[in-house]
Formats: C-alpha cells, structure tokens, sequence
C-alpha cells in the first residue's frame, strides 16, 4: 500500500501575539510533521512535491490549507488549518519553501515504514502519530534498537517507553486518522502524571541532536528542555533536563510508585518516590530510569 494521503494534525491553535513573529518551523513541527517528510510521501505529499506546487503562490497555499479540497482519489481528506491563522501559514510556507529548496524526491516506498524490525529500521527515529494513552500531538521516538518511547507535545511531558520493536502505523493509516498506531513491543515503565508540579506548558518544538530530539517547552517564565539517551541492550534510558531561569524554590519531582523501574538522578535528594533539587541542582540534572 503506498500511504500518498494528505493530512495535518490539527492539535492546538498558535498562542502568538499579533507582536510576536510566528515561528515556521515550530508550527510545521506541531501541525504538520506526522504526515509530510522533506522528500518523500508518507501520508501526505512531500514537502518537495509542495513546493513544486506551490512555489511563489503564498496565497493558493493559504487557501488550500484554510478550505482542503480533495484532489487525490483513495486519501484521507485533509482536515482545514484555519486555526493556526493566516500569519502561521505564512510563516509554515516560508519554512516549507526554504528547507525544500534544492532537495530531490525520493520514490515512496510501499507498506508502512515504521513496522520494521528494529535491526531493519534506522534507528534513532521520531515519528509524529497517533499512539494509544496519550493525547492528539504523541510523537513516538525509537532511542535505538531496544527501547522506545512515547512523549506528548500537547501537556509537554513522557507517557511511557517500552522495548522490543518499534511501532505499526498501519491501522492509523487504515482509519484515515483515526485509529491509533500499534506499540510493538513491552511497556516497561509509565508516568500517568508530569513528574513536575503545577506544570502549565507551551510546547516550542524540537531539534534533533545526533538524531536525538531534544523537547524544547516553557512553563511561566522558565524555559525547559529535555532529551533522552538509552542505555546498553535495552536496560533503561536516561533523561536530562535543563531549566532557564533556574527556580526560586526547590524543584520537587514526584515519579510513580508502583513501576518496575529504578530511578536515580545525579544530583538532589530523595524521599521514598519524591526527589528535591536546589534552584541550582534544578538548572541542569539527569535522571535514569533503569528497567527492572
């Protein structure tokens, strides 16, 4: 099955202020990486196949993205954007046409790409889709060969991780959008909750270090970033966070109790499944959770 669907994750609206200059990439990275690569199709047309289409007609691409119609027989009709606003999709197509320049189509492949056994599939990889426990802007992130994890970009924080295989997107793309994505694999720990307190969230997006993601996020006026390291033959993974500014008041992290997981930090104190860290421990610190 060749997946040349069109559609966009409508997951939150922008909160930019009319001051503020939307950021392209951001809001490509939340609404629009589940389903279109640089180069070739996925579920939607590549972003090459988009700037062909689109290249030096602002205005179609607004249209288009504002009222969809549906051009392709057998695809999932892509849902409207009107709620990322006219100067987001103006600066999502400034990002499309900047990072598509000079890049070449590849041939889609047939069957889901993602189903692969670990020692097929590249690894690391970050796929934007739909996964079960988790809310509208999941993104599934294979660290290496062994362990995975779900974090979800709509609260900013990590649901679970397991290991074994990756992920089957087939019945996502089956459902046209509307079945979640199979975890191939053993959940190995869960957090039902954020570890942090009084979270009030906005994601920012991410990067990819060494194909890594480093999650970039604020909370009220701090800044945060997280990333993820594995551990050796699927053992565990670590997590290690920044925060700017640091706190004015202890960081107190509370994890679940009832996990088949050791957690340790680097830095800070612990209380039974509660771990204090001093404004100037919060800074920068890592923790590992070590599957038991």
């Amino acid at each position: 099955m060749r997946f040349s669907h069109l559609l966009l994750f409508s997951i939150f609206a922008s909160t930019l202020s009319h001051a503020d200059e939307p950021d392209g990439a951001s809001l490509f990275t939340v609404n629009c990486s589940a389903c279109h690569s640089l180069d070739q199709s996925v579920v939607g047309p590549s972003l090459v196949e988009i700037r062909s289409l689109y290249l030096n007609k602002p205005d179609d691409f607004v249209k288009w993205a504002v009222a969809p119609q549906k051009k392709r027989p057998n695809t999932v009709d892509m849902p409207s954007m009107v709620h990322v606003g006219e100067p987001g999709l103006r600066a999502i197509y400034k990002h499309v046409m900047a990072v598509a320049e000079g890049a070449q189509a590849k041939k889609a492949e047939d069957g889901d790409a993602f189903a692969a056994s670990p020692t097929q599939a590249l690894r690391p990889l970050v796929q934007r889709i739909f996964l079960p426990d988790a809310g509208p802007a999941a993104i599934a992130v294979a660290l290496d060969q062994n362990t995975s994890l779900c974090w979800d970009a709509s609260n900013c924080r990590f649901r679970y991780a397991w290991t074994g295989g990756f992920i089957d997107g087939f019945p996502y793309w089956r459902g046209n959008g509307n079945g979640l994505a199979d975890i191939k694999g053993t959940r190995r720990y869960t957090e039902p909750e954020s570890i942090f307190p009084h979270l009030t969230p906005s994601f920012k997006g991410y990067r990819l270090t060494a194909g890594l993601p480093v999650f970039h996020y604020t909370s009220g006026p701090q800044t945060i970033h997280e990333t993820f390291q594995p551990l050796a033959n699927g053992t565990g993974f670590t997590r290690s966070f920044t925060l700017s500014p640091a706190p004015t008041e202890n960081l107190v992290l509370t994890f679940p109790a009832d996990q088949p997981v050791k957690t340790t930090s680097d830095v800070g104190s612990w209380n039974n499944n509660t771990l204090t860290l001093t404004p100037a421990q919060a800074q920068n610190f890592t923790l590992t959770h070590l599957f038991q």
